[in-house]
């Protein structure tokens, strides 16, 4: 049997493998000698004859194996894997292979080896995708239940807005508030309270900001950020992407005012949740003002290169920019 569990979603993709490994300890391995794990991050890789080898032998005082291999399909090279083709072709009935993989879904079956694999007899396909809209909201909804605690609806916007589909970050925010709450409904406030948003987050108030022409406002979350520890360089690379987000939005609705965000997601190649966002603010400006600003930013590059301005500067003065 070959799984494959695969994704951009590195945190469900552990969580699944994690579980699968549970699954068979309990049903299969009694003995807690029949599970081998093999990762393509360490410095000496995968060797082939070490994987085959835990592939290949009869398990120990059980019916089952159980070999997880991770990294070895997105590092695969066409010319190197016949071999390993040949070698996961013949894997016995007793052992289930698991292969681990954090790679963009579409990405992942465009592999060589996955193609070459996906054809065996038993292969199993468990792929995740960043989750999006309702699907992350009933997520969080669900994690939130499962720490034994609930969440009202304002809070749960607020969670969703605030880190957006990072679940790393979603889990770890979800533990301290469950924890604070005690017992209580999660609400708006603790999570004003508790959560800080990442910047990728915090990057659509700073737009609704500036959008909505509140200059004190966008500079009050660019010293929070500041004070938080982010650094100006960061600042400057995540306002340039948002600013070409921005422009792609702009442009797209003064050829279609009706554009939706599935449109702008496809066509810029960006998370629908951001789309959304994106096409909300892109109303507060004119294509011609973000083209200006879109163009300060590059003088500012070039500046920052020769040591003609800082960056924390050039951070300030796009912002100010954006709100004119």
């Amino acid at each position: 049997m070959l799984i494959f569990v695969y994704g951009d979603d590195t945190f469900r993709v552990q969580e699944k493998v994690r579980q699968l490994i549970r699954a068979f300890r309990q049903k299969h391995d009694q003995s807690g000698l029949n599970l081998s794990e093999f990762l393509g991050s360490s410095k000496k890789g995968l060797e082939l004859g070490e994987v085959m080898g835990a592939v290949r032998v009869l398990p120990f005082l059980g019916r089952k194996r159980m070999v997880v291999v991770r990294g070895l399909v997105d590092a695969m090279k066409k010319a190197d894997m016949v071999a390993w083709v040949d070698g996961f072709m013949k894997t016995p009935d007793s052992t289930i292979v698991v292969f681990w993989e954090t790679v963009e879904s579409k990405s992942l079956e465009k592999k060589p080896l996955y193609i070459a694999l996906k054809g065996a007899a038993e292969v199993h396909q468990y792929p995740f995708p960043f989750l999006q809209g309702t699907e992350l909201h009933r997520w969080v909804q669900q994690r939130v239940a499962e720490r034994g605690g609930s969440v009202d609806a304002g809070a749960l916007r607020g969670l969703v807005e605030r880190i957006g589909a990072d679940l790393w970050q979603m889990d770890n925010e979800i533990g301290k508030l469950v924890a604070y709450a005690n017992g209580q409904v999660i609400t708006v406030a603790m999570v004003d309270e508790l959560v800080h948003a990442s910047f990728e987050g915090k990057i659509f108030q700073l737009i609704d900001a500036v959008s909505q022409r509140r200059p004190g406002d966008a500079i009050r979350l660019l010293q929070e950020e500041r004070w938080s520890g982010a650094n100006d360089h960061y600042l400057l690379t995540m306002l340039g992407r948002q600013v070409r987000i921005l422009l792609g939005a702009r442009a797209l609705l003064d050829e279609n005012p009706r554009v939706s965000k599935e449109d702008l997601a496809k066509t810029l190649d960006i998370h629908p949740f951001v789309a959304q966002k994106a096409l909300a603010q892109a109303r507060g400006f004119t294509l011609e003002h973000l083209k200006q600003v879109h163009d300060l930013l590059f003088e500012f590059d070039l500046a920052m290169k020769t040591g003609g301005i800082d960056a924390d500067l050039a951070v300030d003065l796009t912002t100010v920019k954006l709100t004119q």
